[in-house]
C-alpha cells in the first residue's frame, strides 16, 4: 500500500485528504474554512492534520490563483494578485513543504484538468487524445488546460475565467460583484457564485440551491458567460474535451443551456460534429467525473504523479525527494519514471543505472571466478 496526501485550496475552504494506492481511493479527509482567517493560521491547521497522518510518500497542492508555479522565480509558491486580500503574496508552497516528501504545486484547475484528461484518454477510442480543458464554476471561475498531454503554464498559467466576453442584450449588471482586482467584463465577475447571487437578488450563493427555481433568468445569464468560455476555448485551443465542474454546476440544467448557446454563438463556423451534432456535443462538453470531488481528486493525482516523477513506484519505493511545480508531463502519471542522478526523469538515468549494474556484475563474476581458480 502507498499513501498520498493532497491539499486543495478553494475560495473559502481548504480540503486536505489522504488516499491509498490510487487518487480516487480517498480514505481520510477534512474540510477547513478559511474565510477571514489569517493564511498562516489556516495552513498551520492543515499541517497539523497532515502530520498526524504521516507517513505518506508525496503531497499535491492545488491552489486558487493567480499563483507563481515557476521554479526558480523569487515568488515561486506564492498566491499573487488574488482578489482574496489576506492571501496576496502568501507562499503556500513553503508553508506546506514541511513533510520531507516530493511536493507538486499547480492551480486548482490545472490539477483537475490533468486528471480529467487522463480519465478521458483511458476510454476506448481515445488513445490519441492530446488535449482537454477544465472549467470550475464556484466562488470564482477558473480554466485549466492540457495541450499535447501537458498542463499549460506559459509565462504563468491560464486565467481563462477572466476572459472578457460581451454581455447579453439589456444586461445592466456590469460585473461589479468583487473588488477592483476583478476584470469587469470577465466570466468570473458575471457568472461566479457571488455574481449570480447578486444578479438573483439573494444575500448568499447558498440561497441559489433548490428550491431556488430552474426557470429563473439568472441561469440563462450564467449559461451566456460559460458558453462564452467554451467558445473562446474552441476557437483558441481547440480542446478535444471540455469538462465543467464546481458547485454552481450542481444546477445540472446549465449543461443543456451552455451547449445550446455554444452552438448558437459559433453559428456553424466550426464544422465539426462535436459541436454541430446535438448528441455529440453532450460528449464534448461534459460534467466532471467526480463532481464536487474533482478538485481534491485532481490534487491527489498531482501528488501521485509528483511521486512517480521523483522516481517512486506504486509499491511505495522512492529514490529521491525532489519537488515539482507541476508534476511534469501527465501522459506518464500512471507509470513509474526512474530518476537520474541529476534529477532528470528521462530514460537516460535508467540506462546509466543498467549499464553500471552490468559492469559491476561482470567484475564481480570475474573476481569470484579468480578466487575459485586459486582455491583449486
Amino acid at each position: 500500500m502507498v499513501k498520498y496526501a493532497a491539499v486543495e485550496l478553494g475560495g473559502m475552504t481548504i480540503r486536505a485528504a489522504i488516499a491509498e494506492d490510487t487518487p480516487e481511493n480517498i480514505t481520510d479527509r477534512k474540510l477547513f474554512k478559511h474565510e477571514g482567517v489569517d493564511p498562516a493560521v489556516a495552513i498551520a491547521e492543515v499541517v497539523e492534520w497532515l502530520k498526524a497522518r504521516q507517513p505518506f510518500v508525496s503531497l499535491g497542492i492545488a491552489s486558487f490563483g493567480p499563483i507563481d508555479p515557476r521554479k526558480g522565480s523569487p515568488t515561486f509558491g506564492q498566491i499573487t494578485s488574488t482578489p482574496k486580500v489576506l492571501w496576496r503574496n502568501f507562499n503556500v508552497y513553503k508553508a506546506l513543504d514541511v513533510f520531507g516528501v516530493p511536493v507538486g504545486f499547480d492551480t486548482d484547475v490545472n490539477a483537475p484538468a490533468i486528471y480529467e484528461y487522463m480519465q478521458a484518454k483511458a476510454q476506448p477510442g481515445n488513445e490519441g487524445m492530446s488535449s482537454c480543458a477544465y472549467i470550475t464554476v464556484g466562488t470564482g471561475i477558473g480554466i485549466g488546460l492540457v495541450v499535447n498531454g501537458k498542463p499549460v503554464h506559459g509565462m504563468l498559467h491560464p486565467e481563462g475565467g477572466h476572459m472578457p466576453y460581451p454581455a447579453p442584450p439589456n444586461d445592466k449588471f456590469g460585473g461589479k460583484c468583487l473588488d477592483s482586482w476583478t476584470i469587469p467584463d470577465g466570466a468570473e465577475a458575471n457568472a461566479s457564485a457571488p455574481a449570480l447571487a447578486k444578479r438573483a437578488g439573494v444575500n448568499h450563493a447558498d440561497e441559489l440551491a433548490p428550491p431556488f427555481p430552474d426557470d429563473h433568468p439568472v441561469w440563462d445569464e450564467a449559461a451566456h458567460y460559460l458558453a462564452g468560455c467554451c467558445v473562446n476555448l474552441a476557437l483558441l485551443a481547440s480542446p478535444e474535451k471540455i469538462v465543467i465542474g464546481g458547485g454552481v454546476m450542481n444546477r445540472t440544467i446549465l449543461f443543456a443551456k451552455i451547449r445550446r448557446q455554444v452552438q448558437a454563438k459559433l453559428n456553424g463556423y466550426l464544422s465539426v460534429e462535436q459541436i454541430t451534432d446535438d448528441e455529440k456535443i453532450k460528449e464534448w462538453i461534459v460534467p466532471a467525473v467526480h463532481g464536487d470531488e474533482t478538485g481534491i481528486v485532481g490534487a491527489m493525482a498531482l501528488s501521485q504523479n509528483t511521486f512517480l516523477e521523483a522516481g517512486g513506484a506504486k509499491d511505495g519505493a522512492c529514490s529521491s525527494s525532489s519537488s515539482s511545480s507541476s508534476g511534469g508531463g501527465v501522459d506518464g502519471c500512471c507509470s513509474s519514471k526512474p530518476t537520474s542522478s541529476s534529477g532528470s526523469s528521462s530514460g537516460g538515468g535508467k540506462s546509466a543505472f543498467d549499464a553500471t549494474s552490468f559492469v559491476f556484475g561482470v567484475a564481480f563474476a570475474a573476481l569470484v571466478g579468480s578466487i575459485i581458480a586459486k582455491s583449486k
